[in-house]
């Protein structure tokens, strides 16, 4: 199969990254053939524009030093015929050039939007993704995460997608890699902490004392008493991961998490993989007398590098890491030509999880709004270098799997047939479009916090499904404790420490989700992906 990758990081290097930024390039250049704009006439405008909005601003210093000077000549009385016979009228006249260049520079703006606009309303959501593919043909997305694909990742791939109420889907895009499903998921993660308040209160006390004559007297003191408590406080935080199917290893779980180990020396990794080969060693030794099955491998530098040792099953484990995705996996872990290893792998059964620090807090996908622009270079510039970093964020997200053969590998389709479904789309769509709605629509009216939203399947009726979403959240009371703290006079005081306490709340809420073209406008309250959710 010619599309297989055998090494993900150099066919970066030689092949992908250069024919990526080939077809971006080439897909815009069909855009403005398309669309019909003059891109010179545009730079043209654009030209006049920035020359102008440049002079202008010129002007607005001068014009601003100028008011300045009349003050301080007004201030001296003496100059203040020459501030009417000379400065004013010059201040004057400058508001009247202001006024027509701010005219100007707003028509040249309009003008340069109008040549643009032809070729903005061309873009779509898709288009990232369709580069991504033209690319990489094994890989393919779908326009949404259907019910079904969901189902087949649940009962075929030990994927656990929607079952953790800590947890809630802001965007999910799914896929998959020569038929292997994979779901690229942003999620809002709810955890439980705690906050550290503070409270003060200052004392006054008199006392006596004997002087450097001997007389006694008197004097006031004060102190500022500090106390502390520790409460419960909710935390929220968002994570991007990528879930991907295959039916390799399916009874293999492992663990291994980013180090950064680019970033060492090669003298550096030398005693790290030492020093690591004696603590596998003991390891090795310790399962055989104790009868499990751990054997360390011969390749050190893979075992300490990739570091799973919380594997659960030898055999499959050495059938997926074959000699040539050890070496893959070590130099993908060593190299600086991505982003190094900065990804954490977790393999449960069939279902992979790929956490990579360069994929937390980008979008998922692209969207049409990401580049259009009044300039064509601006245009140029945003569709080519965010494309770009796209590409490079989902290939890398990709490579540690990649990097194995076995995970190319098309599916024998022999599993557990998917029942025929009534529900269209996964809980997790109905998730992100929940998140995209209104929060006043969804979550208590007295939440004063970010709030967990968990969707549950009610029923379909004509490929609109009905979804219930659940929305968890607090609310925030006052409150005070008082502290006994020992002050400087010998007695207890009560410090006051002023702290929020979180009071969980609930809401439901009912909606309907379906194809946006099928949804009656007037009850639509989200749209995503060509997806929408109406209120009841």
């Amino acid at each position: 199969m010619s599309d297989v990758i055998f090494n993900p990081l150099e066919e970066y290097e030689s092949k992908y990254k250069h024919l990526h930024l080939e077809n971006t390039n080439q897909y815009l250049n069909q855009l403005v053939q398309q669309s019909g704009v003059n891109i010179e006439q545009n730079r043209a405008t654009v030209r006049q524009y920035n020359e102008r909005k440049e002079n202008l601003s010129k002007l607005r210093t001068k014009f601003n030093w100028m008011r300045f000077l009349r003050v301080v000549m007004i201030l001296t009385i003496l100059l203040i015929p020459l501030v009417i016979l000379k400065i004013t009228p010059r201040i004057q006249a400058m508001r009247a050039d202001i006024a027509d260049g701010d005219k100007k520079v707003a028509e040249l703006l309009a003008e340069a939007q109008r040549q643009m606009y032809p070729l903005n309303c061309l873009f779509t959501d898709r288009d990232a993704l369709n580069l991504i593919e033209k690319t990489l043909p094994l890989m393919g997305f779908e326009n949404c995460f259907s019910a079904k694909q969901e189902a087949d990742m649940t009962i075929n791939y030990n994927f656990c997608g929607n079952d953790d109420i800590e947890q809630s889907t802001l965007d999910v895009l799914a896929g998959h890699y020569n038929e292997n499903p994979f779901l690229f998921e942003n999620r809002l993660i709810h955890t439980m902490g705690t906050e550290t308040y503070h409270g003060y209160k200052t004392i006054f006390w008199t006392e006596t004392y004997t002087d450097s004559e001997g007389h006694v007297r008197t004097r006031t003191r004060s102190q500022t008493l500090h106390a502390s408590v520790v409460k419960p406080k909710p935390y929220y935080s968002t994570q991007v991961v990528l879930h991907y199917c295959t039916q390799g290893g399916p009874e293999l779980s492992f663990s291994r998490q980013a180090t950064h180990l680019e970033q060492k020396s090669d003298k550096e990794i030398e005693r790290f993989v030492k020093q690591g080969e004696k603590r596998i060693k003991k390891m090795t030794d310790k399962a055989i007398k104790n009868g499990s099955d751990f054997m360390g491998m011969s390749n050190a530098q893979f075992e300490v590098l990739f570091n799973a040792l919380d594997r659960t099953h030898e055999v499959q484990f050495r059938s997926l890491f074959t000699p040539l995705a050890q070496t893959n996996m070590v130099s993908l872990i060593r190299s600086k030509v991505g982003y190094g290893d900065d990804f954490t792998f977790i393999k449960r059964n069939r279902s992979n999880k790929i956490v990579s620090e360069h994929s937390q807090g980008r979008v998922i996908n692209l969207l049409a709004g990401q580049y259009p622009s009044y300039s064509f270079d601006i245009i140029r510039d945003n569709f080519v270098g965010k494309n770009t970093d796209f590409f490079k964020a989902v290939y890398f997200d990709f490579a540690p799997l990649l990097a194995i053969p076995l995970y190319q590998e098309r599916p024998v389709h022999s599993l557990q047939p998917i029942p025929d479904l009534a529900q269209t789309y996964s809980l997790q769509e109905c998730e992100a479009l929940a998140n995209a709605v209104d929060a006043s629509y969804v979550v208590h009216p007295d939440t004063k916090t970010r709030a967990i939203l968990k969707s549950q399947h009610m029923g379909s009726y004509n490929g609109v499904d009905e979804t219930r979403i659940t929305a968890y959240s607090y609310d925030i009371a006052l409150r005070v404790d008082f502290i006994p703290v020992l002050g400087g006079d010998g007695h207890l005081h009560s410090v006051p420490v002023e702290w929020n306490e979180y009071l969980p709340l609930e809401a439901y809420h009912h909606f309907y989700v379906s194809a946006a073209k099928a949804a009656p406008n007037q009850n639509v309250i989200a749209n995503r992906n060509g997806l929408c959710m109406c209120n009841f």
